[in-house]
């Protein structure tokens, strides 16, 4: 599968990968295109060896030929094509369920596969090249074709630097570049965010090791650089997953230069290596495939048609000597491999199987527009401004598309693409459905809200282990909000003043009403994580809902509808929810520098001291940020104050323990023992081994400088040697060692001592929040 941006030549790759020359004029890929290729080496080609062309009909016919040598058939008094029908087994009692035009294609399937003279090949795979657009609003739609049989070609333009924000681009027939919107994203931004969403949907929950997928990073336009340049490249891609939980996926970073194509010894050697590596791929997915399976996906791809019915399959399976209750395994097999496309879960489809995965992928695609629609009338215009798809609309749009619309409505619900909504803009009885997806999307400030508002909660952001929104998360997320209960989409807002009018919904930012038309929720994709903003638009004395309930109840939504999301997109394994955080954007100053409130959980109250990386000693909760936190309860409230009885027992004791103190003599030897006391009173033993971890945690201690603390700590070189070298690039290990080893060697250990040496390796601020302690 290549993947990538609009515009980095992800089709010229391709043509590479078959050795067809450079083609300066290839039109930009729209949705999609499915092609089935496979490496071959005739012994007549000795010249060119092994290369790669698109299969023919021709290919698939010979294959065919040499299935059926390979299948005993009985004597037969039939003709010899009609024997290998009878081989087949379509005869009447086995293809009753067969239409007349599925029978009229397999006979003539029969009678060309009879005619062919085989010749002698080796085994040769076929396989899938999905060769998918790289237009924003198209990226939404490739998670629900994510597979783990597969290689995945991340591309970027090497040329260009990764670190901008990159803009869509699209290639026409006539040669002309035209240029889309500019993502408010960074390229290198998009390749991270696509490394993590294949490790976390394919590899982390896929339990079979063999069908794991592989990801090569390629750099196009590699002819614009030198031989030093690539290299820096590459380091700089490198750099990207590095100590990354996906580093593993990734194989390597190859910088192509696809105008060599098909240039015999003067083809890039980037381009052979990384050809070699698709065979070698290719070989470690090979697994034993039973011949009558085989036969019956040649069969299904000979029909040429786009769609068939699931009893159809059933009846086709058994002729190939497939058992019924096996079909559905067949298919979920070839499901995988991108062949086809079957989904039993899906209501709409059960019944139905997916011949033309290119077919239905650009059926699809007509509903993702990428101009304006201009002149095109209500329906074309409400969907790309509003994002509302309407059932009038999409039923002409699809009328002829093959297979029902309320079929493809359904898909696209299953995998939360969309979801249906009631608006203003038809009437009630019309269907309508929220397709974030096809908007434009939103690079304004994230903060910027509609004018008015009474009271606004600080942000929350929902962030992600990996460190980004993973691809596709945000639009199926604004879907599932979108068809929650007391929720409502807030299309175009126009305010009080008749001026001010404001864009309130797009691909990365949706508003909407909460219960009320008065309280607004902004969700804002910010790269990094999903930034939630919440707001009132009456004064809190005249609404009769507090908006601190308003706030808790929108955060209970939000974390429902995630983990719908997470698996939807993890296609029903089981969704790890510990990747997934909700953050409280910290309001101790206003400094641009977004950072969280530290250590918050759900039993935190409004009332509960907090602090931040910029704060070191604890304060109160701002108004703003206290709304996302519950009042302390009367029951934990009764439960912090003592028992009446238990204060008078105390402060009798109290008392008369003073009694005793002012009464009793004491040596000097006891003196003395006891000022020893107050002074041990500071030392630290192994005992304190986790309470100094948590420390030096809380004051943003690097680890990467745990040998010089030890040194400044006493410790000698060679220990600290022979640490680094127990536990090579375990930073966080070698600081645990490290102090360890310090607790248990000095005698005289203190947190003074330990602030000195934080303040001696530069770490300030840890050594201030140390003394603080």
């Amino acid at each position: 599968m290549l993947l990538g941006s609009a515009g980095t030549g992800k089709t010229s790759l391709k043509r590479s990968l078959m050795e067809e020359p450079f083609n300066p004029h290839t039109t930009s890929t729209i949705v999609s295109d499915v092609s089935s290729v496979r490496p071959f080496g005739h012994k007549w080609q000795t010249k060119r060896g092994n290369k790669w062309r698109e299969a023919t009909e021709e290919d698939e016919i010979e294959e065919l030929a040499h299935l059926f040598k390979s299948i005993p058939c009985a004597p037969s008094h039939h003709a010899p094509e009609s024997s290998l029908y009878h081989a087949l087994d379509l005869v009447e009692t086995s293809a009753k369920a067969l239409d007349l035009t599925t029978k009229m294609h397999i006979n003539k399937l029969l009678k060309e596969v009879y005619v062919h003279k085989t010749i002698e090949s080796l085994d040769q795979p076929f396989l899938h090249i999905w060769d998918c657009g790289g237009q924003p609003v198209f990226l939404e739609i490739l998670p629900a074709f994510l597979t783990p049989r597969t290689m995945f070609l991340l591309l970027f333009d090497a040329s260009m630097d990764f670190r901008e924000r990159w803009q869509s681009r699209q290639n026409t027939p006539d040669g002309e570049v035209l240029f889309g919107e500019i993502v408010n994203e960074s390229t290198s931004d998009l390749m991270a965010k696509w490394m993590s969403t294949i490790h976390s949907h394919l590899v982390k929950h896929n339990k079979d090791d063999s069908t794991s997928p592989s990801l090569y990073c390629i750099g196009t336009r590699g002819d614009k650089l030198s031989k030093e340049e690539k290299e820096e490249i590459r380091k700089q891609i490198q750099s990207l997953y590095e100590e990354k939980e996906f580093s593993d996926l990734i194989e390597d970073v190859l910088i192509v230069d696809n105008k060599t194509s098909g240039k015999g010894e003067n083809e890039d050697p980037s381009i052979t290596e990384l050809r070699q590596s698709i065979n070698d791929f290719i070989n470690t997915l090979a697994v034993p495939t039973p011949v009558n399976w085989v036969l019956f996906r040649k069969v299904l791809q000979e029909l040429k048609q786009n769609v068939i019915s699931v009893s159809d399959a059933i009846a086709i399976g058994v002729a190939c000597k497939i058992k019924a209750n096996d079909v559905a395994e067949v298919l979920k097999f070839y499901h995988e491999l991108g062949v086809i496309l079957y989904y039993p879960q899906i209501e709409g489809l059960r019944n139905e199987v997916i011949l033309s995965p290119k077919w239905f992928i650009d059926t699809i695609g007509e509903v993702f527009p990428l101009e304006t629609g201009q002149g095109r009338g209500k329906g074309w215009s409400a969907l790309r401004n509003k994002g509302i798809l309407v059932q009038t609309f999409y039923k002409k749009v699809w009328k002829s598309s093959g297979i029902g619309p309320e079929k493809i409505i359904k898909f696209l619900v299953h995998f939360q693409l969309a979801a249906q909504v009631q608006t203003e803009l038809y009437d009630g009885s019309i269907k309508q459905y929220f397709l974030p997806a096809v908007l434009p999307g939103y690079t304004g400030d994230p903060n910027e809200v509609r004018p008015g508002c009474k009271l606004r909660a600080s942000p929350v952001h929902i962030t992600f282990s990996t460190g980004y929104v993973p691809p596709g998360f945000f639009t199926r997320l604004a879907t599932a909000v979108a068809s929650s209960a007391n929720v409502k989409l807030n299309i175009d807002k126009d305010y009080a003043a008749p001026d001010i009018h404001s864009k309130c919904i797009y691909r990365n930012r949706v508003c909407f009403f909460y219960s009320r038309p008065s309280d607004d929720f902004v969700l804002t994709n910010v790269n990094e994580a999903i930034q939630v903003d919440v707001l009132r638009y009456l004064p809190e004395s005249s609404h009769p809902v507090p908006f601190k309930a308003v706030c808790q109840g929108i955060l209970k939504i939000l974390d429902e509808c995630c983990q719908k999301v997470e698996e939807t997109l993890h296609h029903d394994h089981y969704a790890d929810r510990s990747s997934r955080k909700v953050q409280y954007v910290c309001q101790c100053s206003p400094s641009s520098d977004v950072h969280y409130i530290q250590d918050i959980d759900a039993e935190k109250t409004s009332s509960d001291p907090v602090y931040c990386k910029m704060e070191r000693c604890p304060r109160r909760l701002t108004d703003q940020e206290s709304v996302w936190f519950n009042e302390m309860s009367q029951e934990k409230q009764l439960q912090e104050i003592p028992p009446l009885e238990e204060i008078i027992i105390k402060d009798d004791y109290k008392s008369t323990s003073q009694k005793i103190d002012s009464t009793t003599n004491y040596s000097a030897t006891q003196i003395s023992e006891s000022n020893d006391d107050d002074q041990h009173k500071g030392i630290l033993t192994i005992k304190n081994l986790v309470d100094i971890i948590r420390v030096l945690e809380k004051g943003y201690f690097q680890n990467k400088k745990w040998f010089d603390l030890g040194l400044y700590l006493g410790l000698i070189h060679t220990d600290l040697k022979t640490i680094e070298d127990n536990y090579p690039r375990d930073a966080k290990r070698c600081l645990r060692e490290c102090l360890a080893l310090w607790l248990t060697d000095d005698i005289e250990a203190t947190w003074d001592k330990l602030a000195i040496a934080a303040g001696e390796v530069g770490e300030t601020s840890v050594a201030d929040y140390i003394s603080e302690i």
